[in-house]
């Protein structure tokens, strides 16, 4: 098996056969439903958010996620049942719960104080989705930055599986990239910089692009030109925003391959 290929936060392993294996991993800490947690929310949640990370990294690059594996140190019951029961219900969401296997371990020897995850995914995958964006593409925030108690389940400006895989699908879609701690501003230049592009910032963008978006709430897709609208109402059952940041160019004196740059139209 090979060292390995990163694509953003996924690592790509060439193993026997002509096969391919992703993975990609989540942890959380100091979030749950135990005394010295910093944010209380209950385990199914802590479940949910902590396993849609990696799910959701993986499904970006069209990978097909085989098994997840989870590390809690907490003990088995009621946190380590809770977080599991959260974990089986975002693959259900994701419609993966009949093709992936759910293992893990708990901490069975020490009282817990505090809430500690980690979660790993491995998928197989062929050609990653990755550098598909051109010259001339709009990038669209679908969600937006939420961290902490702002996170929730039932809240419709959160990103989710469902609605990644929609925007997956739109026919005129390239580059999907999850946005986590590091922000709008940060996925974004590291979107265009793997197809050897600048964004041209949106003046009418609201967001707050340097603000967490903690647990993938919000996700980036590049949009052919003149699509923008279409895309929007291709993701209006899922209630999600979608909001313009910008458009893709060639960094002057340099030529890139695809699309010729268009002048700038979120739709």
């Amino acid at each position: 098996m090979s060292a390995g290929r990163r694509y953003g936060d996924v690592l790509i392993l060439s193993a026997t056969g002509g096969r391919r294996l992703a993975v990609a991993c989540d942890s959380l800490g100091g979030i749950g439903p135990k005394p010295g947690d910093s944010v209380g929310v209950p385990g199914y949640v802590v479940g949910r958010f902590c396993s849609r990370v990696p799910l959701m990294e993986l499904l970006a690059l069209e990978a097909e996620p085989l098994a997840v594996c989870c590390c809690l140190c907490v003990e088995p019951e009621p946190s380590g049942r809770d977080i599991m029961a959260g974990v089986l219900d975002e693959l259900r969401a994701a419609g993966l719960d009949r093709t992936v296997a759910l293992t893990g371990s708990t901490e069975k020897n020490v009282a817990t104080s505090q809430t500690g995850v980690g979660i790993t995914v491995v998928a197989t995958v062929g050609r990653p989705r990755w550098g598909r964006a051109r010259a001339g593409d709009v990038v669209l925030v679908v969600g937006e930055p939420k961290v902490g108690k702002a996170v929730s389940l039932e809240s419709p400006a959160v990103a989710d599986i469902p609605t990644l895989r929609l925007a997956l699908g739109h026919p005129a879609s390239g580059d999907v990239a999850p946005v986590g701690s590091r922000g709008i501003a940060a996925e974004a230049r590291d979107l265009a910089s793997r197809s050897r592009l600048e964004l041209v910032a949106d003046p009418g963008c609201t967001l707050d692009l340097e603000a967490s978006a903690g647990p993938a709430t919000a996700f980036l897709v590049t949009v052919a030109p003149g699509f923008g609208r279409d895309f929007e109402r291709h993701l209006a059952g899922s209630e999600r925003p979608v909001q313009a940041l910008g458009i893709l160019r060639r960094p002057a004196g340099r030529t890139t391959r695809g699309r010729a740059a268009r002048g700038w139209s979120p739709c």
